[in-house]
């Protein structure tokens, strides 16, 4: 398939919901296919996407996002959805932009824990490089400019989340595993083991598949529950309405990207 001019930002969402939730944004959109892969694309705020739903985990992730970004020569990659959160000062709602990414079901597993890896590289022995995906400085700043000044929208009020304070935005490692959490006791390790703000499954797959390419990977997550025992009952509750304000801060950040 020809590149589209302009060379496009893909845009990857795990879940239809929240693939919605860019689509709407979207104007002089075409579908396509890439295998069987179906692709939309179009312009988002003026700046040429391709979006697709990648399917949940760090397999269907990567390959998906390799997938779009070499057959439409993508110029960069936004993994744009909801997450659970780790950090005890975050809250529903909020919206977490990913400065590192760690795998953080990879590495040598034992009876004292797992002793992380840089995926790819065979779990054994030291550890000879770093396990994080970062996000350069450069790009951080461009995209904390353009982010600045947003107002998020509130939660809908018959959702039940108290509304102390309006959503907002923090940057921070965001952590990805094959596994929905649903730990108050792995919410804590997590966050005590990475000083992670977030947990997900897909996005530090897309940015070791984005390295391989050449290119930026950005995830962006709201937050659709804490990660902790009634996670499993938060997520399908609060997905489709905070899933928007995600795509809300991609808009945002396109013209940076």
């Amino acid at each position: 398939m020809n590149a589209i001019p302009d060379r496009p930002i893909a845009l990857l969402s795990p879940l239809v919901e929240e693939r919605d939730a860019l689509f709407h944004r979207l104007t002089d959109t075409a579908i396509h296919t890439i295998g069987t892969l179906q692709v939309a694309t179009g312009n988002l705020e003026g700046h040429s996407v391709a979006l697709a739903e990648s399917g949940v985990g760090k397999v269907a992730s990567a390959a998906i996002s390799t997938l779009i970004a070499k057959a439409l020569d993508c110029r960069a990659i936004v993994v744009c959805g909801v997450a659970g959160g780790i950090d005890p000062a975050l809250a529903i709602g909020d919206v977490v932009i990913a400065d590192r990414l760690i795998q953080h079901d990879y590495g040598h597993l034992t009876d004292q824990g797992i002793r992380n890896f840089r995926p790819g590289i065979a779990p054994l022995g030291e550890a000879r490089d770093r396990i994080t995906f970062d996000l350069s400085a450069e790009l951080l700043m461009r995209i904390g400019g353009a982010v600045k000044d947003i107002v998020l929208s509130p939660l809908p009020p018959d959702l039940g989340v108290p509304t102390s304070r309006a959503p907002r935005i923090a940057f921070g490692p965001i952590v990805s595993g094959d596994q929905f959490i649903n730990s108050e006791q792995v919410r804590r390790r997590l966050h005590r083991d990475y000083a992670a703000l977030a947990a997900e499954m897909e996005g530090a797959a897309v940015a070791q598949a984005a390295e391989l390419i050449g290119i930026p990977c950005i995830v962006i997550r709201s937050l659709s529950d804490l990660a902790g025992a009634d996670s499993h009952l938060d997520f399908p509750k609060f997905l489709r309405a905070v899933a928007p304000t995600a795509a809300e801060v991609v808009a945002r950040i396109v013209s940076v990207l």
